[in-house]
């Protein structure tokens, strides 16, 4: 009898339509704070416009893809993470330019066409989101990876010490895309976004953890600067 009641008794599930819908609100209203924030400082050459977009095309692409049951693949799908995709991109251009580090950015204009003609083949053509989020996490791990390495090997101390909090939230994301290459590789098989194994899904819950906290350590890497009083002439940089 107790076997019984065992075997009918519901598994628990991780409700992970919930964690997005909040995300994405946190997002959209965090869009708001960084914008309101970049208005005020539209004239210092600051990046911050970079941490806009980020948040952003974030937020309209997870939007995107919560409406993957009237859109078609090619929205719903390749368009929304190719509008996350690019706003890491964005949010790396505006470190850059915060901590007054040059850097090329042809490469990773080719780096994005390459990352959405894979997508858009393991979409539209041979359908795998394994691999999907193989290419998500494992394209943005360098990418994350590389605004830490500014923050503590590159940036002058000067601008290190505004930007430590972002710098060890870029290292965590870092690690956290490794992890999800990992599970999507070796763990159970995952039929759509919003019914992901419990492993799969706890990490991407810490994802949007840990994008609170950027957006947090990016307002006070800002606010740190001002304090300082180095908001008080136009950055030529």
């Amino acid at each position: 009898m107790n076997r019984n009641i065992r075997k009918s008794s519901p598994m628990i599930t991780f409700d992970m339509k919930t964690a997005i819908f909040t995300y994405i609100f946190i997002n959209y209203l965090y869009s708001l704070v960084i914008g309101f924030t970049w208005y005020q400082n539209r004239r210092q050459n600051w990046g911050i416009e970079g941490f806009l977009a980020d948040f952003l095309l974030k937020s309209i692409g997870m939007t995107l893809a919560c409406l993957r049951s009237t859109l078609p693949p090619i929205l719903s799908v390749v368009f929304a993470n190719l509008l996350m995709f690019s706003g890491t991109l964005f949010l790396f251009f505006g470190m850059a330019r915060f901590l007054k580090v040059r850097i090329p950015r042809p490469p990773f204009y080719l780096y994005t066409i390459l990352f959405t003609a894979l997508y858009a083949y393991f979409t539209l053509i041979h359908p795998d989101i394994r691999i999907r989020i193989v290419l998500f996490s494992g394209m943005l791990t360098p990418v994350v990876a590389a605004m830490s390495w500014l923050v503590f090997a590159v940036a002058d101390p000067a601008h290190r010490k505004y930007a430590t909090h972002a710098g060890i939230t870029f290292g965590l994301f870092a690690l956290v895309f490794m992890m999800r290459c990992v599970c999507a590789l070796t763990g159970d098989p995952i039929s759509n976004y919003f019914n992901q194994p419990i492993t799969d899904s706890l990490l991407t819950l810490v994802c949007q953890i840990l994008s609170v906290d950027l957006a947090y350590a990016l307002l006070l890497m800002i606010h740190h600067k001002l304090a300082d009083g180095s908001m008080g002439q136009t950055d030529p940089f």
